[in-house]
């Protein structure tokens, strides 16, 4: 972990969602210059919507996003093949390698972190806050009840066009074909509008034995899922944060050395 700089500073975690946009223009207002918002790169597989919508922020809330990246892996599919572990009881690697190891690696300790929950998500804050207790977290959106059909709207009203994936019925705007995603009828989505990336998550997670969907209370293989099957879409959170008791007030560093380890 980082070295305080002498000066305490605001983070703010952005993802390229509408919440953590409004999150972040909130803290920039709020905080001034001892803030600054952040981003963990996964932008390459992501919409290519996503690097116009990440522009667009910038120019919103007056201030440069910093991007912060792995050292190890340039890409979730390179996580994936390299080892071989997508997604299970202790969480998804992908989201360990590029977002939470390099946000531990970025923090310093007497930082105060700016996440994009919503009026919707109490119970996930005081979650995280339970597992994260060493962490200064300010929760700008909750404090404020704005939830997140108010963060579509406030994007909305100031011009910003909203984020591609949420007008083809995504319910977030996460890497395509995110593999925390159980939801039949989100498969089948993605299936229909990015087949090659249905296909590569498809092959890889029956290389590696990763039964991704949940169809009638069983779990199948993507490349079994039938067309025909629907369900919502999952409350999927993915971003720089530790929430999985397994690595709760700690390193997630240490994972490779035991959760994953047998799966590496």
């Amino acid at each position: 972990m980082s070295a305080p700089s002498g000066r305490p500073r605001t983070l703010v975690w952005f993802s390229c969602g509408a919440a953590s946009a409004v999150a972040a223009k909130l803290a920039v207002e709020t905080y001034g210059e001892r803030c600054e918002v952040v981003t963990c790169d996964t932008i390459s597989t992501e919409h290519p919507d996503n690097r116009r919508f990440f522009d667009d922020v910038q120019r919103w809330i007056g201030r440069d996003i910093r991007v912060i990246r792995s050292e190890k892996f340039a890409s979730i599919d390179e996580v994936f093949e390299r080892t071989r572990y997508m997604a299970g009881p202790a969480g998804a690697r992908c989201t360990v390698e590029m977002k939470k190891i390099p946000r531990v690696e970025y923090q310093h300790p007497d930082d105060t972190h700016v996440f994009g929950y919503t009026a919707d998500e109490t119970k996930r804050a005081a979650s995280f806050e339970r597992h994260n207790p060493s962490l200064n977290v300010e929760w700008l959106l909750i404090d404020r009840g704005i939830s997140k059909a108010d963060c579509l709207a406030h994007l909305s009203r100031s011009g910003i066009a909203l984020p591609v994936m949420y007008a083809l019925g995504f319910d977030h705007n996460n890497c395509l074909g995110c593999v925390k995603a159980q939801s039949p009828g989100y498969w089948n989505r993605t299936r229909r509008l990015f087949p090659g990336v249905f296909a590569r998550r498809a092959a890889v997670s029956r290389l590696l034995g990763a039964k991704l969907a949940l169809v009638k209370g069983e779990r199948v293989y993507l490349d079994v899922l039938p067309p025909d099957a629907d369900a919502p879409d999952d409350d999927i959170d993915c971003g720089p944060v530790c929430q999985t008791p397994a690595w709760s007030d700690g390193d997630p560093r240490n994972l490779q050395l035991s959760i994953f380890a047998r799966f590496s």
